[in-house]
């Protein structure tokens, strides 16, 4: 009926509207209430967008298995009902789940299917969607000058189309890849005026986001306490929106700062409970961060033992997750550390 599906997508907006606030559960709760409204054995685009837009909120908060599932309705619902649009979004968004799980052929093979698609259909906010998610393919691969021209492309294709929050995206990889480059300054410009977005926006978890990439540029510059800062109101965040994949991430950053500060029995304590944080990601790259950080901590503290097995550890899921460079890092610190 008419009405049903006009009362679904005002649901589905305000449901939008509470994931962007950072009010997860409330979003989670009023898509699930769009749903009841629609009949996913119908037609209505709606339908495939709304299990794709839960199916995001639950990958950014960590559940990749859950996420998987509502993707493969939305593709589903597109297929049946022949909407190219919305076989684009869930064809990009499952390879969104590949690329997490360290399936690298799969991303790419669901990535070059939905830019066909949105190169037909003329959706060019998808097209830049699609180029960001090859450079963050890119970037794990250590091809960091392709990293840098993906973004770059994405992040035009957003300002011309005045889509802020997808500028705010773009900005904090490019961020990310001028910090992992050690190019802070360049890293700063960018993450600022991400977060700058994020914030006007009431974007929580963008924000949350970008203000852990910039606690990650402070413990590169050694300002140290400015990212125990930063990294403690991300972790909050997080934690208040039930996002155990930022989380985990922003307790990995906070045994950091802990090493930093010769604090190490913390930064283990920390880096357990970032593991439990962790757990139903099904991402082997948070787990290589994990790791690594713990093999980092295990150095400093003087146990070349415990370094070498949580080294051994993260090469292991660098190589699964398809980061070929951070893998060849770890590896690199293994074999000097068999020389001493």
């Amino acid at each position: 009926m008419a009405g049903d599906a006009a009362r679904a997508r005002l649901l589905a907006e305000r449901a939008r509207a509470a994931s962007d606030r950072g009010a997860s559960a409330r979003a989670l709760a009023l898509f699930d209430d769009a749903l009841a409204e629609l009949d996913e054995r119908g037609c209505d685009p709606l339908v495939a967008d709304v299990l794709r837009w839960k199916g995001t909120l639950l990958r950014e908060s960590g559940d990749t298995t859950g996420a998987n599932r509502l993707y493969l309705r939305s593709l589903a619902v597109a297929e049946r009902a022949a909407l190219s649009e919305a076989k684009a979004h869930a064809l990009n968004c499952l390879a969104i789940v590949a690329q997490r799980r360290g399936d690298l052929r799969e991303a790419e093979r669901h990535y070059k299917n939905a830019a066909e698609l949105a190169l037909v259909i003329g959706d060019h906010r998808l097209l830049g969607m699609i180029e960001q998610n090859l450079g963050v393919l890119a970037n794990m691969r250590g091809d960091f000058e392709s990293a840098g021209t993906r973004y770059r492309k994405s992040l035009a294709a957003f300002e011309r189309a005045e889509d802020t929050k997808a500028v705010s995206w773009v900005l904090n990889n490019i961020g990310m890849l001028h910090t992992r480059r050690k190019e802070y300054d360049h890293a700063r410009t960018a993450l600022e005026r991400g977060l700058e977005i994020a914030v006007s926006r009431g974007d929580a978890v963008v924000e949350s986001i970008v203000t852990l990439n910039l606690a990650e540029l402070w413990i590169g510059t050694g300002e140290i306490d400015r990212a125990a800062g930063a990294c403690a109101r991300s972790l909050a965040n997080a934690q208040h929106r039930g996002d155990h994949l930022t989380a985990a991430e922003a307790l990995t950053c906070r045994a950091k700062i802990e090493r930093q500060r010769g604090a190490f029995d913390d930064g283990i304590a920390t880096l357990r409970i970032a593991r439990y944080e962790a757990e139903g990601s099904e991402d082997p790259l948070l787990q290589a961060e994990i790791l690594r950080e713990w093999g980092d901590i295990s150095r400093a503290a003087g146990d070349g033992s415990g370094a070498r097995s949580a080294w051994s550890r993260a090469a292991e899921s660098y190589h699964l997750a398809g980061a070929i460079h951070d893998a060849a890092e770890v590896e690199a610190r293994l074999s000097a550390l068999e020389m001493h």
